[in-house]
């Protein structure tokens, strides 16, 4: 009798979300219950990105060292903080709210 397969294509079609949640390899493994290679290799074989493509975020060093603080006493990384932070103030339309406190 065979070993039931773990990374069906259900499986493997949640794998691009779970990347933009920003999870890493070593994270979705463990979720999925495989060998961070097993997904590695399969991800390749399916053409599934595993890697979120991030530029670099145009911030002062100061800026990023503090986004980067916050974020890891968060338990995230600076760009899933970043994206959090412009999601709220655009919901919120909180952009005079921010410039306004910039200028004073």
């Amino acid at each position: 009798m065979g070993r039931k397969a773990i990374l069906t294509s259900d499986v493997m079609a949640t794998i691009p979300d779970l990347v933009a949640q920003g999870m890493d390899l070593h994270g979705i493994a463990a979720l999925l219950g495989c060998k961070a290679t097993t997904l590695r290799v399969r991800c390749a074989q399916e053409g599934v990105q595993l890697f979120a493509r991030r530029r670099k975020l145009p911030l002062s060093n100061n800026a990023l060292t503090s986004l980067r603080w916050q974020a890891a006493q968060r338990g995230t990384d600076e760009y899933a903080l970043a994206t959090t932070l412009l999601e709220v103030i655009a919901k919120d339309n909180l952009y005079d709210a921010i410039i306004d406190e910039m200028a004073a």
